[in-house]
């Protein structure tokens, strides 16, 4: 008798291993829908380098979005840049080569990505999702990371033609690229209801589209002392003119830098947040500032304006959105973009920006073919 030869590629399907490393408040999130997807259909091996290692920034999301315990925690060195790069690729390599998956899933551009670097030296595929952004800002060491990341991969996943574009000009061959679009929709549509529940407005006493949501967190702002300090001068500027109060979470990172910098009223300091809880607060504030890459996404699909308080940006397709200003840290250009973005009734669309919110899937189809 002939044995099927589809259920031989099925069961071959089903038995190859993938193990995703991640470590950082934005890649958990957006790996959150794709995490079930692996289980599912791999056999998938989930490591937490632990790179951000507050239950605020960490151990919340897979509590509150019920993302099951990672196999592996690697709890990495976090007191110094070299340290911490070191311990990435050291403690990566040694379960490399202990779980022999045939594939290493890597979303963006942290230090926890680098766990490509041992995985690429034993021959181990690489998916590489949110390849391709690039800021052209040496002084970022997210920047640096991108582009090592990309070249040692197997696959590449871009969000958006941008960003494929950018390969293709680095000389990565076309075949090895498939722009996916965006995680996050399918993030914030499966979870609304969640968030929809949350009662941080009642909680800090906020009115809807009556206050301004903050975050800089960055090391190329936070530390530098000139820079730290125009952005604080530039968020009291904005609380003077608008008289809206302005709420920070803030970062472990910007708090250990502001000892000596005098907060100005009108500033309200608080701990970082849950994703329900700050999804909530950036759909209902009057106007979003920060310096994070993901936020002007999250920002575009809950048509909040938002102003990036930054020099450069790897995602220019969110300011051709309409939604989003590129201020740099001048604080009255800061001001002057809060005033322009803030002029006009939110009427912008995501769809373009960030894909069709089936991400998820696609990825899956992708690694259940054949990566050369």
């Amino acid at each position: 008798m002939i044995k099927n030869p589809f259920k031989l590629t099925r069961k071959k399907i089903l038995l190859m291993k993938i193990m995703s490393i991640f470590g950082t408040r934005p890649e958990i999130i957006r790996l959150s829908r794709i995490f079930e997807l692996l289980d599912n259909n791999f056999e998938h091996v989930m490591v937490n380098t632990s790179q951000n290692f507050t239950h605020e920034l960490n151990t919340v999301f897979f509590d509150e979005m019920k993302i099951r315990k990672p196999d592996y925690d690697m709890k990495v060195n976090t007191d110094a840049y070299g340290k911490e790069v070191a311990d990435v690729i050291i403690k990566a390599e040694k379960l490399l080569k202990k779980e022999k998956p045939d594939i290493l899933l890597i979303l963006g551009d942290t230090n926890s990505g680098l766990s490509a670097i041992p995985a690429a030296h034993q021959g181990i595929k690489i998916a590489h999702l949110e390849a391709g952004m690039r800021s052209y800002d040496p002084r970022m060491p997210e920047e640096k990371n991108r582009v090592m990341i990309d070249h040692l991969s197997t696959v590449l996943l871009p969000y958006t033609q941008y960003s494929r574009d950018n390969l293709i000009r680095e000389n990565i061959h076309p075949s090895k690229i498939y722009v996916v679009g965006n995680p996050i929709i399918e993030v914030i549509q499966h979870y609304l209801p969640k968030i929809e529940k949350s009662r941080i407005l009642e909680s800090l006493k906020l009115k809807k589209n009556d206050y301004f949501l903050v975050t800089a967190h960055r090391t190329e702002n936070v530390d530098n002392k000139s820079s730290l300090k125009n952005i604080f001068l530039g968020l009291e500027k904005i609380s003077k003119t608008f008289r809206k109060k302005i709420i920070y979470p803030i970062h472990p990172r910007t708090m250990s830098k502001i000892n000596k910098l005098e907060i100005p009223k009108g500033i309200k300091l608080i701990k970082p947040l849950g994703f329900f809880d700050f999804s909530k607060l950036e759909k209902n504030a009057f106007c979003l500032i920060t310096d994070s890459g993901t936020i002007p996404e999250e920002s575009l699909f809950f048509q909040k304006p938002c102003v990036t308080i930054r020099n450069t940006t790897e995602r220019p397709e969110i300011i051709e959105a309409g939604s989003n200003i590129l201020s740099g840290l001048n604080s009255e250009n800061i001001l002057k973009s809060v005033q322009t973005i803030t002029s006009k009734k939110p009427d912008w669309q995501w769809n373009k920006a960030l894909g069709d919110g089936k991400t998820a899937r696609k990825v899956l189809n992708i690694l259940s073919g054949n990566l050369y």
